[in-house]
């Protein structure tokens, strides 16, 4: 069979589902024949499963199989010269399956999922649990080409360029608005696989247990001579992705139709332990319910903005924040409650001086 195949989906019946008129599936990183055009025409039936469970794929531009899914995604983005992609960082490595990429095609934005080789092979096991779990993860896929059209035809100057975000860092901005793209997908595809809940905050209550470790790791680094512009990127990144892990729990709790607080109340959880930081992820839920609800209507790259003000929050909780001066950002660590108290003080007069 050709390694790469075309769907022609606008034919019968098919034109009334969320499905592109065609899009392309790449198998050529798989070996043998046979099992490339096993993994085609699952993946292919997984698109139908989607688009019959409600999820909008008619901005699917196709599906490539890879082992190494940021590194083709990277490829696929064809962006005119002088523009830059949207994504700057990895994926948590834990949710690092697959991943969806804005893509051009004849001027068109497009979204192109690519899928590590395992996954596909999950998709043609003989085991029933290893179907589930690639049906969800190619569904999970599917509701970031929803979503993340949509997304891109409200706000179209966010694709491509420096994000406009005032004087905020662009890293974790971006990192807030990746909060949002995985709780819309994980709710739009929780039903898939209703016990990835449990996987979800056992993943997430880590990442929060293990978060100021790791910053404290990389301020060590930078005294030892590591340098501060990849210091201050990492530190982004690690509370960044505490509450990306967090959208992929809200999501997929509220995709079961329910919330939080019944969720926790079925079990003994890490997260009502420390108040502070139960506080934080139960105003991170309302402002992602907010977003849902107002997904249709919103207005300015704006409404992303509470929830990076929530991962600052999450920083200044562990001892330090990060503060903008001129053109150079500057990391200020402290231990107790008075001291950051303090500290908030000084900067707000120290930017006022400028």
């Amino acid at each position: 069979m050709d390694l790469v195949r075309e769907l022609i989906f606008d034919v019968g019946a098919q034109a009334e589902l969320p499905l592109p008129s065609r899009c392309t599936v790449d198998v050529s990183c798989l070996g043998q024949p046979e099992v490339q055009e096993a993994v085609s025409f699952a993946l292919e039936e997984s698109l139908y499963v989607a688009a019959y469970a409600g999820i909008d794929l008619k901005a699917l531009d196709g599906i490539t199989v890879a082992p190494d899914c940021r590194a083709a995604a990277c490829a696929l983005q064809n962006m005119p010269e002088g523009q830059v992609p949207l994504e700057l960082s990895p994926q948590p490595e834990s949710m690092e399956l697959a991943r969806t990429a804005a893509v051009r095609r004849d001027g068109e934005l497009k979204f192109h999922i690519v899928v590590r080789p395992g996954l596909s092979v999950m998709a043609i096991s003989p085991d029933k649990a290893m179907q589930r779990l690639a049906q969800a993860c190619i569904a999970h896929e599917a509701a970031h080409v929803e979503h993340e059209s949509h997304l891109y035809r409200t706000f179209p100057e966010s694709y491509g360029k420096p994000l406009e975000c005032g004087d905020r860092s662009r890293q974790t901005f971006l990192k807030a608005m990746d909060v949002w793209s995985e709780y819309a997908a994980c709710r739009s595809s929780a039903a898939f696989r209703p016990e990835a809940v449990e996987e979800f905050e056992e993943i997430f209550c880590r990442a929060v247990e293990d978060c100021s470790g790791k910053a404290l790791e990389q301020i060590k680094a930078y005294r030892e001579g590591r340098g501060a512009a990849l210091v201050f990127r990492e530190l982004q990144q690690i509370f960044g992705d505490v509450f990306i892990y967090g959208g992929y729990l809200l999501g997929h709790v509220h995709g079961l139709e329910t919330n939080l607080s019944k969720h926790l109340a079925s079990h003994e959880s890490e997260l009502l332990r420390n108040p502070k930081l139960a506080d934080l992820v139960f105003r991170l839920e309302r402002l992602l319910e907010k977003l849902w609800l107002t997904e249709f209507a919103w207005d300015s790259i704006e409404v992303f903005a509470p929830i990076y003000d929530l991962i600052c929050e999450l920083m200044a909780q562990h001892g330090m924040m990060f503060v903008r001066h001129e053109e150079e950002w500057k990391i200020v660590m402290y231990e107790d409650e008075t001291a950051l108290e303090a500290a908030r003080r000084a900067l707000s007069r120290w930017q006022k001086s400028d």
